[in-house]
């Protein structure tokens, strides 16, 4: 008789949903720079993983189990969707956000058995729309443009709610007959993300008003601002970053500051974060600084406009160091009106 219970407990009621397992996406991993493929900068990912049981509350009973197989029939490839890119990106799947339990392709990754492993707080402690972790990363430089790739996981699950006499599943069952496979589909768009920049000019001196709300009027003075910013998730290669401004119309450099208390030609600041940037300036006439001037468009870049400063068409402004991911960095000019 009690063999007669077990046996009806382990079918599940019309009521019951079963375990199911189904091809998912494509889900999308992001956009990222070639620079920060190759760095191994871009975080993991949430993927749905295919597997999902609505009804079942994991317990870790003898006998119960879940298991997940992992694997790439190209190597776990991102492949260009243009057939002329053919430098590939590469992936790796992991059970959870940091990467600390990688999967093991070919090697079944145990997230419970009994009470021997429990790795259920991986999963929130349900089965409900598992998802897997992946992060892409790139050997080489990949060329910008959009990136897919696929793998499969093979389910293996046994859950039982409740044990009767011998181990027998006294409770609700729900287990695979064999490996269940869902076949995971993911995409990237590679996109360049060079420095920003953005010019801002104001006004800070008048020959009437002096410093008070100046106008920007002949005899006035100006001080034009660059600010760059790095949108990357890496930061930019050292010393790759240079401005080059031309001298705004009815303008000149204005060597002896902007007017205000202040002398400095070239003044710097830092954004939030830091860039970790850095610009000298010796003299008009250095060679050897980060600041440089052309009087013929920029062309070159060894122009002394200490004499003669209207004959100015360009500079060149050359940041030292590398730009740290996310930051700002800013760098101003003066200029005299006439």
């Amino acid at each position: 008789t009690k063999l007669f219970v077990a046996r009806v407990a382990c079918t599940p009621s019309s009521a019951w949903a079963a375990c199911a397992v189904t091809n998912t996406g494509p889900t999308a991993l992001g956009t990222y720079s070639p620079p920060a493929l190759v760095a191994g900068a871009p975080p993991y990912s949430a993927v749905p993983g295919g597997f999902d049981c609505p009804s079942t509350v994991i317990s870790l009973l003898t006998g119960n189990f879940l298991r997940a197989t992992v694997t790439s029939a190209d190597g776990f490839k991102l492949t260009s969707t243009n057939v002329a890119d053919t430098v590939t990106a590469r992936y790796v799947v992991a059970a959870d956000s940091a990467g600390t339990y990688p999967f093991t392709p070919g090697t079944p990754f145990v997230y419970m058995n009994g009470g021997i492993i429990n790795l259920l707080g991986l999963l929130g402690g349900s089965a409900r729309n598992v998802q897997v972790h992946v992060r892409p990363s790139s050997l080489t430089a990949v060329a910008p443009g959009t990136y897919k790739g696929s793998f499969t996981i093979g389910w293996e699950w046994r859950f039982c709610s409740l044990l009767g006499v011998g181990s027998l599943c006294a409770g609700t069952l729900d287990q695979s007959s064999a490996v269940t496979s869902a076949k995971v589909d993911v995409t990237m768009i590679v996109s360049a993300r060079p420095v920003a920049v953005v010019i801002t000019t104001r006004t800070t001196y008048d020959p009437i008003s002096t410093t008070n709300n100046p106008r920007a009027i002949p005899g006035s003075k100006q001080r034009t601002t660059i600010t760059l910013t790095n949108p990357d998730i890496v930061a930019v290669d050292a010393n790759s970053v240079a401005v080059v401004l031309p001298t705004p119309t009815r303008a000149a450099v204005a060597l002896d500051g902007d007017g205000t208390a202040s002398s400095a030609f070239v003044t710097t600041a830092e954004g939030s974060p830091a860039s970790s940037l850095a610009v000298t300036y010796a003299t008009p006439a250095s060679a050897t600084d980060d600041v440089d001037f052309s009087a013929n468009g920029g062309t070159s870049w060894s122009y002394d406009p200490t004499t003669t400063p209207k004959a100015v068409t360009t500079i060149r402004i050359r940041p030292r160091g590398t730009m740290a991911a996310g930051s700002s960095f800013s760098v101003s000019l003066p200029y005299a009106l006439f």
